[in-house]
C-alpha cells in the first residue's frame, strides 16, 4: 500500500465519470487511464494513475492496482471493481459508483450546511455579548456612579457580569483555551468518543433524529449499490458499516452479520435497536421475503433521504427567525438595562 494523501472527492468523482465514459466508448483500460493522465492537472492523481498504468501493463488487475491507494479509493470502490472485472461491466459499475458518490456527498453536505448557519449566528451572538459587556457597559457604569443612581436588578446584574469579565479576563481566556483543548482531546480520544460522543449523537433529543436518518440513508445507499453489483451480503455489511465512525452503529452491524452467519434473518433481533427504527425493519423484512434486497435498500435510502430533506427544510425555515429573535432579544435586554436608570438620572439633574 502506497502512502499518498487523499485527493478531493470532487476530483475523484470527475475521474470516475470520465473513466466510465471512456470505457463505454470502447477504449481499453490502459488507453483510458493514459488519456486521463495526460489531461489531469492534479499532481497526486497523476502519480497514482502512472503507477496504476504500470501495474496493469505488468499484468495486475485494475482493482488490485487501485487497492494500493486505500486513502484515495475506499473499500467499497475496490469491492465493486472486483465484481465488475468478473462480469465485464466495469464501465457500468463506474457510472453507478459516480452517482452513488455524488448522492453520498450531497447527504454529507446537507449536514454541514444545516449546522453552519446556527453556529455562525451563535458565534455572532457571543461576540455581541462580549463587546457589550467588555466595552459598552463600563461606560455606563461611570455615569451611574457619578450621579449615584439607583439601579434596577437587571442593570446591577449586567454591571456585575461586566466587572467579572474585565477583572478576570486573563483567567477566563486561559479557561477558554483549556476548554477548547479538552474538547479537541475528547473528539480525538477513541475510548472517550465511543462512550460519550457516539452515545450523545444517538440519544440527544432532536439531534438524534437528524443523525440517524442521515446515517440510515447513507448506509442503505451503500448496501444497495454493493448488492446490486453482486457483492455478497456479509461483505456488503462489513464494507457499509464503515460509512460511519459511530461505534454503536458498527456494533449493531456486527451483530447483524453474526445473526446471518448463524442462519438467522437480518431483521430478527434488531427490534430494540437505537438506530434501526420500525420503518427500516419492516422495509428490510419485505426485501428479505421478496429476495430483492438491493432494490429495497435503494428504496430505504430514498425514503430516509427525503425524510432528512424535509426536516432540514423545516429546521431552516424555523431556525432563522428564532436565532434572529434570540440575538435581537439579547441586544434589547442589554440596551433596556442600560437605559432604565436614565429616567432617574434625568430626575436627579432636574431636567
Amino acid at each position: 500500500m502506497y502512502m499518498i494523501n487523499k485527493i478531493s472527492s470532487k476530483d475523484i468523482i470527475e475521474f470516475n465519470r470520465v473513466f466510465g465514459l471512456l470505457l463505454m466508448s470502447k477504449l481499453s483500460i490502459v488507453d483510458s487511464l493514459d488519456l486521463i493522465l495526460k489531461q489531469t492537472k492534479n499532481q497526486k492523481l497523476r502519480t497514482v494513475l502512472s503507477s496504476v498504468i504500470k501495474d496493469i501493463k505488468a499484468g495486475d488487475t485494475l482493482s488490485n492496482s487501485f487497492a494500493k491507494y486505500q486513502k484515495i479509493f475506499p473499500e467499497i470502490y475496490i469491492a465493486n471493481l472486483k465484481v465488475a472485472e468478473e462480469t465485464g461491466n466495469i464501465a457500468e459499475v463506474l457510472n453507478e459508483y459516480t452517482l452513488y458518490q455524488e448522492k453520498f456527498m450531497e447527504l454529507k453536505r446537507k449536514i454541514i450546511h444545516a449546522s453552519r448557519y446556527p453556529l455562525f449566528v451563535i458565534l455572532v451572538a457571543i461576540g455581541v455579548v462580549f463587546f457589550m459587556l467588555y466595552f459598552l457597559i463600563p461606560t455606563f457604569e461611570t455615569l451611574f456612579k457619578s450621579v449615584q443612581a439607583s439601579l434596577p436588578p437587571i442593570t446591577a446584574f449586567l454591571l456585575m457580569l461586566s466587572n467579572m469579565l474585565i477583572d478576570n479576563g486573563t483567567v477566563l481566556f486561559i479557561a477558554f483555551i483549556l476548554l477548547t483543548l479538552l474538547s479537541f482531546i475528547i473528539f480525538r480520544n477513541k475510548k472517550i468518543k465511543e462512550k460519550l460522543i457516539d452515545y450523545i449523537l444517538l440519544e440527544l433529543p432532536f439531534v438524534s433524529s437528524f443523525y440517524t436518518q442521515n446515517l440510515l440513508a447513507r448506509f442503505s445507499l451503500s448496501m444497495g449499490m454493493l448488492l446490486r453489483n453482486s457483492v455478497p451480503l456479509l461483505d456488503s455489511l462489513r464494507i457499509s458499516k464503515n460509512i460511519s465512525d459511530n461505534s454503536i452503529f458498527k456494533s449493531e452491524i456486527n451483530s447483524l452479520s453474526r445473526n446471518l452467519v448463524k442462519g438467522e434473518s437480518l431483521t430478527r433481533r434488531i427490534g430494540n435497536s437505537k438506530i434501526f427504527d420500525i420503518t427500516f425493519i419492516r422495509l428490510l423484512s419485505a426485501g428479505e421475503q421478496s429476495a430483492e434486497l438491493d432494490k429495497v435498500f435503494y428504496l430505504i435510502s430514498d425514503y430516509y433521504s427525503k425524510e432528512f430533506d424535509h426536516k432540514i427544510e423545516m429546521l431552516t425555515s424555523l431556525i432563522e427567525p428564532v436565532l434572529i429573535l434570540l440575538v435581537g432579544g439579547i441586544v434589547a435586554v442589554v440596551l433596556i438595562a442600560m437605559y432604565l436608570p436614565m429616567f432617574e438620572i434625568i430626575n436627579y439633574l432636574g431636567v
